[in-house]
């Protein structure tokens, strides 16, 4: 089990931080609630340079919150801050949290470019998802984001042999919980039916949330949305040269050189096309039906 913070984390590892320029972090001495606008930080981690950063205008950043400095006091070494900046939410943060100064890639520019690009791989790619359910004379819940029942098996009277059920997909369906429901036809009640559904990806609301269990995310999709990810950010800011070679010499080190000449943005959004197809590839060879074709 892995959370939606696992590919935050391995962005800003693998393709945002160099190894040799990480930006200038203290930790909070001290927990804040949502409302707290004096912010201390802990003594001696920030050399004298990287102290002079935290003049008014300055930015920080706790977990995914951004802070506008407005005022500081060197010899307390306190903040006065607005919080929620840059559309951010104020939110509680722990004593020892580490607080960021002048981010060059916001912690919450990068979850939201996952939470994109874990979303934006469907149609292309789907989740395919194993279920069984209750025949009867109304209908039965399937997971929420169903698009479509692969396959369906329900024993039949003799019990010696499974055969295909009678279903029809309900979507946007309120009485379901889920909103999504199938009900039958030529299948007698009672019957355990076993499907096979095709799932959208789910969006997700939170760095906690599980890739497999919220996001319904194989392992074998987590370059995808990675490289996708970084991809949406390369368009999003400007991005130094040190930055973009160190990116570079990392695909190149997993047998993804750039072609001469060629942007980056550009050469990442190859490679994501790329992998996409040989996921998708995988996909129909498993389950043999049209696939639609996107982004």
């Amino acid at each position: 089990m892995a959370a939606v913070s696992t590919l935050v984390d391995r962005i800003y590892r693998d393709f945002l931080n160099k190894p040799d320029d990480l930006s200038a972090f203290s930790r909070l001495d001290g927990a804040i609630d949502n409302t707290t606008t004096t912010v201390i930080y802990e003594d001696g981690l920030l050399s004298s340079e990287e102290e002079n950063l935290l003049a008014g205008g300055a930015l920080i950043e706790v977990n995914q919150e951004l802070m506008l400095v407005t005022n500081i006091v060197s010899s307390t070494r306190t903040l006065t801050v607005a919080r929620g900046y840059a559309g951010t939410t104020a939110d509680s943060h722990g004593d020892k949290t580490n607080m960021f100064i002048n981010p060059t890639f916001p912690r919450k520019s990068v979850f939201d470019a996952v939470a994109d690009n874990i979303s934006r791989l469907y149609p292309s790619l789907y989740n395919i998802t194993t279920t069984n359910v209750t025949s009867n004379s109304t209908y039965a819940e399937v997971p929420a984001t169903t698009v479509s029942v692969v396959n369906s098996w329900v024993q039949n009277a003799d019990g010696d042999q499974y055969t295909s059920a009678g279903i029809e997909l309900l979507t946007n369906f309120p009485p379901s919980s889920t909103n999504t429901a199938v009900q039958f036809s030529n299948t007698a009640n009672g019957k355990t039916v076993y499907l096979v559904v095709k799932r959208k990806f789910g969006r997700p609301t939170a760095e906690t949330d599980d890739l497999s269990t919220a996001c319904f995310l194989e392992d074998s999709y987590h370059q995808i949305v990675m490289i996708g990810a970084v991809a949406d950010i390369m368009g999003a800011t400007d991005v130094d040269a040190s930055t973009q070679e160190f990116i570079t010499e990392k695909l190149a080190a997993e047998n993804y050189p750039i072609g001469s000449g060629e942007r980056l943005r550009n050469a990442l959004l190859r490679l994501r096309s790329l992998l996409i197809d040989e996921a998708r590839g995988d996909l129909r060879s498993l389950y043999p039906q049209a696939v639609a074709i996107g982004n």
